[in-house]
């Protein structure tokens, strides 16, 4: 079931490879978020996720999650998943992807304990599946191969003090203040028809791109993403810049006067059209931006890497040369950079 590989030859691929048979979708857009849906009529219904087969959860040790897989199918455990429980017992998530064969039980020793000063292992359970903030993601995959459950502590308590939130290395307390804001994003952002990922904007700023291998896969694991992932960083936006909608021109003005419903509904879509072009234009020229890969582990015939770039952090799941999972979360630092350049059409 676990076992090693010789290095592959390839070791480094683009992001248009990692997108390859998806299609870009119409812009979704509220407040300082956008999101591209990423479409596709490939559809690899032989993976789920913990949430579409109700894995059961659990720790042994401080540091150690297990996965108990009952489907008939391969879970992937998305880059990040970590669970905050009601019981006595301390959070804890991933440092990195996982994978579990079918009807399969596998523990991971490099897991992080997301709640300081919490005694408890967590029961064997179906429980709520989150995605760690972004802020917290490129920490977490660089100690991906450290066994120290206290290893995220100090990140999250770096964490909480930019958005004034008391708790050292409890992340819950986050969660708990902003649970009303996250729990809007759900609501505001929906999956469509035949979409496998999507592309994530904050202010116009590529943020992350995530792919998986099926619509349903997909749609398990969106909300976790969109609420504590990228849902973070759109709080943190809108603290530091305040809750006035974005600038982002050039855009139509409306005029003074509208004659009709009718004018307006084609106004309004000629200013859509123009934001979908402007946020399609900062995503052209990542496309063709090389990811280094490393080798991690097969399992289940699939393998897994890390692939990290001048502009991204992130791991891909492959079987063979075909990618069927990815998320690939972008690094502090351009998320931060001010420098924006455009090139060639969008496309994939």
């Amino acid at each position: 079931m676990f076992r090693k590989r010789k290095k592959p030859a390839n070791t480094r691929i683009d992001v248009r490879e990692v997108l390859r048979g998806c299609e870009a979708g119409r812009l979704q857009s509220v407040g300082y978020m956008q999101v591209i849906p990423l479409v596709s009529d490939l559809n690899d219904n032989r993976f789920v996720s913990p949430v579409q087969c109700d894995a059961a959860v659990y720790t042994t040790n401080y540091g150690t999650l297990g996965f108990r897989n009952t489907s008939d199918s391969v879970m992937i455990v998305p880059c990040h998943a970590g669970y905050v429980v009601k019981q006595h017992a301390q959070d804890h998530a991933m440092a990195h992807a996982g994978v579990v064969a079918a009807a399969g039980d596998r523990s991971y020793d490099t897991a992080m304990c997301i709640q300081a000063s919490q005694g408890g292992y967590i029961q064997q359970g179906a429980y709520r599946m989150l995605i760690l903030p972004h802020a917290l993601r490129e920490h977490a995959l660089a100690k991906r191969k450290t066994k120290d459950f206290r290893k995220l502590w100090d990140d999250i308590s770096m964490f909480n003090q930019r958005f004034g939130v008391s708790g050292q290395g409890h992340l819950e307390f986050f969660l708990k203040t902003f649970k009303k804001e996250l729990d809007e994003f759900v609501a505001e952002f929906e999956c469509v028809a035949r979409q496998v990922g999507a592309i994530i904007l904050i202010d116009d700023r590529v943020v992350g791109i995530e792919r998986a291998p099926s619509h349903a896969y997909w749609q398990s694991i969106w909300p976790s993403l969109i609420r504590e992932c990228y849902g973070s960083l759109a709080i943190e936006a809108a603290k530091a810049n305040g809750d006035r909608p974005p600038d982002r021109s050039p855009r139509m003005q409306l005029p003074v006067e509208i004659a009709s419903l009718d004018q307006l509904e084609s106004l309004i879509a000629e200013i859509a059209a123009q934001e979908d072009e402007q946020a399609r234009s900062t995503v052209r020229e990542l496309l063709d931006e090389s990811l280094d890969l490393q080798y991690e582990e097969t399992v289940a015939d699939v393998a897994i890497d890390t692939a990290t770039s001048e502009h991204f952090s992130g791991q891909v799941i492959r079987d063979g040369e075909k990618i069927v999972y990815a998320s690939l979360p972008a690094t502090s630092a351009f998320v931060k950079s001010q420098e924006w350049t455009r090139a060639e059409p969008f496309a994939i």
